[in-house]
């Protein structure tokens, strides 16, 4: 049926409320993802963060990245622009706005972070924080081929629209994750990035039933 009703007519306002204020920090906020089996207290060794890029248009458009073919890791698969926290880095926010300047060529000055999404632990032994962020159009994108293949955008109706989504029921190690695929002209998003996604549409429907009580879960 597509996003839940009426929230496309409110998207910046939903969006402001739905993400986890930058200054409330991210001790409160849910840790997701990988977890080795029997092992509650697990703990990545090396933090990052990527950036969920909004283009503040009247129909927004969230902005994502495709890996180079020839990486290592995770060659070829969609993400957001973003990487490792560097020593010099004072804040997760800053780790991904230098991330998307470096990887696609984003300037802060058009860039409002906004807030971050829930954390996510992931088999290569990250701590993940997505903040997300408005970007004032136009950009003209700068890609680093060595880690970016290309840049592309999928407008946000679509992304809020949970029914896009197949969802599939894997085991790793022991444990259960239900896996996420969103199909879009030819891109697969999929994976930790499919994981983010859901976490948005799950914050901004939880606060657009808040706000609108007749419209819940049960009426979609």
């Amino acid at each position: 049926m597509g996003p839940c009703v009426g929230m496309m007519d409110q998207w910046r306002e939903l969006l402001l409320d739905a993400v986890s204020p930058l200054d409330a920090g991210v001790r409160h906020l849910e840790i997701t993802g990988y977890r080795p089996p029997g092992d509650q207290a697990f703990r990545p060794n090396r933090t990052a963060a990527v950036l969920v890029p909004l283009l503040d248009l009247p129909e927004p458009e969230v902005v994502f990245t495709r890996r180079a073919d020839h990486l290592p890791n995770h060659a070829g698969q969609v993400s957001f622009p973003g990487g490792a926290a560097e020593e010099n880095d004072v804040s997760a926010v800053q780790t991904a706005l230098r991330e998307a300047y470096e990887e696609i060529g984003l300037p802060n000055k058009v860039t409002r972070p906004l807030g971050f999404l829930d954390r996510m632990d992931t088999i290569s032994d990250y701590r993940v924080l997505p903040v997300v962020a408005l970007v004032t159009p136009p950009v003209s994108w700068v890609l680093d081929e060595r880690e970016v293949a290309e840049v592309f955008t999928v407008p946000l109706s679509v992304i809020l629209d949970a029914e896009q989504y197949e969802a599939k029921t894997s085991q790793w190690q022991g444990n259960e994750y239900t896996l996420y695929t969103l199909h879009w002209q030819g891109q697969k998003i999929w994976g930790a990035t499919a994981a983010m996604l859901m976490n948005l549409i799950q914050r901004m429907q939880a606060t657009h039933e808040r706000r609108n009580p007749r419209f819940s879960s049960t009426t979609q």
